[in-house]
């Protein structure tokens, strides 16, 4: 019998002390079995970025012909001459590779033929104006009704042929004017297609890609509604070893078609700043579009914080080595740090996670969903996310 009273005894010393414990009623020594994983509060930046892949592109490239204004690469050209028009080709400035500035002329092709249709223009107009000369005077001494009726009638077909005439010999000159190729942009010659001494093909006969250069990426569909034309991106070139600035030039209103894991992408492009001379068009570039930042504030690790937007805390690491929950207020929250406007100061130490005991690992938050409801596991559960929130 004293057995089993001795027994229920010791039973209930057992749960008097770990109620004891559970309670934190243990110095803070017997609590220093605990090891905390920290974070420093200080003063940095918060970004929030979007990363996508995609290739180098010309802003723009254009198309020569002769016979046709310049045009965009890809567009119908309208030719000014007639089908039999043919263009020998007299002089070529430039190769492919060749750089070429705006407004210098780099082929021209033979006008011998429109000349000679141009002085026969020429004489034409000049018939029809004589013709139209005769039919004003003779309509002037017009003395009936028939007479005057015939006279009107001669004069205006006098001046259609003169109009007919007129439009015939200005179509020429602006012929003879496309015999001559001008680069529209400073650029490089990607194409030449034609040959000095002989005629020109129907099509193009040189093609400019301008200097400026873009990236166009897909950026998954849950991006997007955080994006802007004019956000400031970073370009990243590997195969020549540069990283330049750009920004957002255009977001496609449509999706691209292409999706990956059922997810939809959507087409951005980014403007490449002051890239190097040695980028070329098709090379692999990695785009990262900040979409939010916030710079020179207090920030802290995501992982650092509990609760939810609008109710943050962290938790504080005391000189003795024990934890106090601490109410913060904070503006933009990324995956990895947060910015705090109000709670904490710099050179704090904040909780990130612990260490397990029963295992000697590290044990981390996952984002910015707190502590959870303690330290069992040795692992913060929580959500990850990039938000702009304000809370105590």
């Amino acid at each position: 019998m004293k057995l089993k009273l001795l027994a229920i005894v010791a039973l209930a010393a057992v749960g008097i002390g770990a109620a004891f414990v559970a309670t934190g009623g243990l110095p803070a020594s017997a609590a220093s079995t605990t090891q905390f994983l920290t974070g420093a509060v200080a003063t940095g930046d918060v970004t929030n970025d979007v990363a996508a892949t995609g290739t180098v592109a010309a802003t723009a490239s254009y198309s020569l012909a002769f016979g046709a204004p310049n045009h965009l690469a890809g567009a119908a050209a309208t030719s000014s001459g007639g089908a039999s028009t043919t263009w020998a080709v007299t002089d070529l400035k430039v190769k492919v590779g060749d750089t070429v500035k705006k407004g210098a002329v780099v082929a021209k092709a033979s006008t011998i033929d429109l000349e000679r249709q141009l002085a026969d223009a020429t004489s034409a107009l000049g018939s029809a104006k004589i013709q139209q000369t005769i039919a004003t005077e003779t309509l002037a001494a017009a003395t009936t009704t028939d007479a005057t009726r015939q006279a009107q009638m001669a004069l205006y077909n006098a001046d259609t042929q003169v109009s007919n005439a007129r439009k015939a010999r200005t179509d020429l000159i602006n012929e003879i004017k496309l015999a001559t190729l001008i680069a529209p942009v400073d650029g490089l010659a990607t194409a030449v297609n034609i040959v000095p001494g002989l005629e020109a093909p129907s099509g193009d006969a040189i093609v400019v890609d301008a200097k400026t250069f873009q990236v166009t990426a897909d950026v998954v569909e849950t991006d997007l509604a955080s994006m802007a034309v004019g956000q400031p991106a970073s370009v990243s070139i590997g195969a020549v070893h540069a990283v330049v600035t750009g920004k957002v030039a255009a977001i496609a209103p449509t999706t691209t078609g292409s999706t990956t894991g059922g997810v939809v992408s959507y087409a951005v492009t980014v403007s490449i700043q002051n890239p190097p001379a040695t980028v070329r068009v098709g090379m692999t570039a990695n785009v990262t579009i900040t979409i939010d930042s916030a710079t020179n504030v207090l920030t802290v690790p995501a992982a650092a914080l509990r609760g939810t937007t609008g109710a943050y805390t962290v938790l504080i690491l005391g000189a003795d080595g024990t934890p106090t929950a601490q109410p913060v207020q904070v503006g933009l929250v990324t995956n990895t740090t947060a910015e705090v406007k109000s709670g904490l100061t710099a050179g704090q130490q904040v909780v990130t996670g612990i260490n397990t005991p029963q295992t000697g690992t590290a044990g981390t938050t996952t984002g910015a969903g707190g502590l959870g409801g303690g330290f069992g596991g040795g692992v913060f559960p929580g959500g990850g996310g990039t938000r702009r929130g304000t809370g105590n």
